[in-house]
């Protein structure tokens, strides 16, 4: 480790994962790349609390922080607080990097003077089996546009902080927003428009774990959807477009598109599920698609599959 100011800040925030968090910690602590710090964080866990303090005691090289209970937007904001580094990295306390993740990202963004850089990973699901996940051939190199693109796509990355390596100097003009479960998605769009480059390369090199107690595990089954998930998402996605908008008008089309997109996706899955609980939020995908009417038809961005979408759920009328 140094002992100044290291490379790279390794945030793992976690709450009541006992069973996982050991197996995070581990594969930090086992990368090929020394000049790195480990900022450990229990944001309020009633589950657990002792397993991470046993675990930071145990290795000197594990800075801990003992929080009340907050949320994932708090914590990580608390970890950005005590970095050292001048690059910052996450993992999920279920997940864990290959032991080459570290250097690999940084080596990516130092190799092409990028404020961002970014990996494939792997999905493991029950029962041990494995999944390739956002993998490509690389480098590939971005300007803010392209990524933020790309991103919003999620054809090579997703909105998840980790998998990602950031430089600490764009959370001096964003941070995670305190009040949301879902901080990423309120995130990593700002950060990737705020970036000079973005460098990409689809090696795995971090394995997410799905399991039932995942933060976002509706994401895999989509009759797991609830209202207050929907409208947390329906309120990132209407912040997302005005901000991009704005920040990134060459764009602002694309991004208006992509909301689109997103809320004829969830109207689908509302109705085709049958969630009568959804019956609001699928009332508001339903205004806001007879708003922008057929502005999107024309885009290039369009799929095939949403044309068949169109087909199902707009009338005469408009969206059924």
């Amino acid at each position: 480790m140094a002992e100044n100011r290291p490379r790279i800040s390794v945030i793992i925030l976690t709450h009541n994962r006992p069973q996982f968090v050991g197996r995070s910690v581990d594969s930090v602590l086992c990368q090929d790349f020394a000049d790195y710090e480990l900022i450990l964080i229990d944001n309020g866990s009633t589950d657990g609390a002792d397993v991470c303090r046993t675990i930071a005691c145990e290795n000197p090289a594990i800075r801990f922080i003992r929080r009340e209970d907050g949320s994932i937007g708090a914590g990580r904001n608390a970890g950005l607080e005590a970095a050292r580094g001048e690059y910052i990295a996450f993992i999920d306390d279920d997940d864990c990097a290959y032991s080459d993740m570290l250097s690999f990202l940084y080596n990516l963004a130092e190799a092409h003077e990028a404020d961002i850089s970014f990996c494939g990973s792997d999905k493991e699901l029950p029962g041990g089996i494995v999944l390739p996940q956002f993998s490509f051939d690389g480098p590939l190199v971005f300007t803010p546009e392209e990524a933020v693109i790309e991103l919003l796509e999620r054809r090579l990355l997703n909105l998840a902080t980790p998998t990602k390596l950031f430089k600490k100097s764009l959370f001096d003009k964003e941070r995670f927003l305190a009040d949301r479960k879902y901080d990423d998605i309120s995130a990593t769009y700002k950060l990737f428009a705020l970036a000079n480059k973005v460098a990409g390369h689809g090696t795995p090199k971090y394995r997410f774990n799905r399991h039932g107690g995942n933060n976002s595990g509706f994401t895999d089954n989509d009759k797991d959807l609830a209202p207050a998930q929907l409208d947390e998402y329906f309120t990132a996605y209407r912040e997302r477009t005005a901000w991009l908008a704005e920040k990134l008008p060459l764009i602002s089309e694309y991004v208006h598109y992509s909301e689109w997109s997103f809320l004829l996706s969830m109207y689908r899955k509302i109705v085709s599920n049958g969630l009568s609980a959804c019956s609001a939020q699928r009332d508001y995908c339903a205004a806001r698609l007879r708003e922008a009417g057929e502005r999107h038809l024309e885009s290039p961005w369009i799929k095939p599959f949403e044309f068949d979408y169109l087909k199902l759920y707009y009338d005469t009328e408009g969206i059924k």
